[in-house]
């Protein structure tokens, strides 16, 4: 699977400062998600784009990106793209709480079109997220 070959890949590659993953319309699934996900745990990171639209991930996906995202302290920019998957409350909620943790973080820009998440949760996103000087579009 890409995404288990992908993460296995970004192991060895500890001083990234810059990655997009484009995976958008593939046949990534929530195992392959994962993997991916826990390997982005990449503390020099900056700058994040993720592409998993159109793809078979959702919450286990986004639990485990969450999981990983705490841990890039140095995050300034993130874009996710996760439209048209089966993500839902539970792993946006997962996102946005790792996010809220991020000190450095100015820029978000979310996908969310075609997923299961409901308006009521995007409003608490924003609410978990805002911060002066923090830039989020949805």
């Amino acid at each position: 699977e890409t995404g288990i070959a992908l993460g296995r890949s970004l192991g060895s590659c500890d001083k990234l400062t810059k990655l997009a993953v484009m995976l958008y319309g593939t046949k990534l699934t929530n195992e392959g998600g994962q993997a991916l996900a826990a390997e982005l745990n990449r503390p020099e990171l900056q700058d994040l784009e993720v592409w998993l639209g159109g793809t078979k991930v959702g919450d286990e996906t986004a639990i485990a990106l969450g999981e990983s995202l705490r841990h890039c302290l140095k995050l300034k920019k993130l874009k996710l793209q996760m439209a048209f998957t089966k993500l839902g409350d539970t792993g946006i909620d997962a996102i946005a709480t790792a996010l809220a943790c991020l000190p450095e973080l100015t820029t978000i820009r979310l996908d969310l079109l075609r997923t299961k998440v409901s308006r009521a949760c995007v409003e608490d996103v924003k609410r978990k997220l805002q911060r002066p000087g923090l830039t989020i579009d949805y």
